[in-house]
């Protein structure tokens, strides 16, 4: 069975798309389903699990090849904010296993889907003790939930992002768990992933969906392609039809000649090296 390092060393992979707009669309009261704090829709996961997993599943229905999980928002400092550092482990834990279910209820069809556990920690405020703490205990939910991969965006200071990417690695530790640690690129982090090697298993570079870009060469050793979804999950699909026609099989563009060899996708797509596919 593929992981998802395998696939993603293997192909263009499409993510899934926004929560917010596809909740614009709901009859949801997201004043009370969030306790009072409508701004802190990550609270979702513990009270409308059911409506995040609607969300996942109709992204996945439109071809999304990974779901993300709903914690954008959801670390114990950002959450600080609305009374609730206490529930970061649930939430995240929650959020997990709400995409996992997902994914799990779905035929795959002719590709396998992954979840991606979000740990956004880019904002964090304190010292380093406070740093760590949030770190292990976003990691600790989501990989207890059963995420196949975390992404993790640290703060843009070093000596920081060093901090909370080491609590991530010791959270997993702990756990035993050999789920891949990605760094999520940006342009705002005054580091490379060559700083932080040691701590990180690749860096997750997320490509906007105005323009599917899959970047030959790429830009950094070890970088892999993840292709953001649409607002909607009709965008989405477009995106997945637009993949699609680049691949002489009609499934997805392989991001590198030499294909893993743990690849059971059969036949695999014909090299093609491209700079951009528009969506209209």
């Amino acid at each position: 069975m593929r992981n998802f390092i395998d696939a993603l060393n293997s192909r263009v992979l499409l993510a899934d798309g926004d929560i917010t707009p596809a909740l614009a669309e709901l009859n949801v009261d997201l004043n009370r389903a969030t306790f009072g704090h409508a701004e802190c829709i990550a609270a979702l996961n513990i009270s409308r699990p059911d409506v995040i997993v609607d969300i996942h599943k109709s992204y996945l229905e439109a071809g999304a090849d990974v779901i993300r999980t709903h914690t954008k928002g959801a670390s114990p400092d950002a959450l600080d904010k609305h009374g609730m550092r206490e529930e970061a482990f649930i939430i995240n834990h929650l959020a997990a296993e709400a995409a996992c279910q997902a994914v799990d209820s779905l035929p795959g069809g002719d590709r396998r889907r992954f979840v991606i556990g979000v740990a956004d920690q880019s904002s964090a405020e304190g010292g380093n003790n406070e740093l760590r703490h949030g770190a292990y205990i976003q990691i600790q939910g989501l990989v207890s939930g059963g995420v196949d991969a975390l992404c993790f965006k640290p703060a843009s200071s070093l000596e920081q992002a060093r901090a909370q990417l080491a609590s991530a690695r010791q959270a997993l530790l702990e756990l035993g768990s050999s789920v891949p640690l990605l760094l999520e690129y940006s342009a705002d982090h005054d580091f490379t992933d060559d700083t932080v090697s040691d701590l990180v298993d690749g860096v997750c570079y997320v490509e906007n969906s105005e323009t599917i870009k899959a970047g030959f060469p790429v830009h950094q050793v070890g970088q892999k392609i993840l292709v953001h979804g649409g607002r909607t999950a009709g965008e989405t699909a477009r995106i997945d039809r637009a993949l699609r026609k680049k691949a002489a099989d009609g499934y997805r563009p392989v991001t590198r000649p030499n294909v893993s060899p743990r690849e059971e996708i059969i036949p695999v797509s014909s090299w093609n090296d491209y700079s951009a596919v528009s969506v209209n």
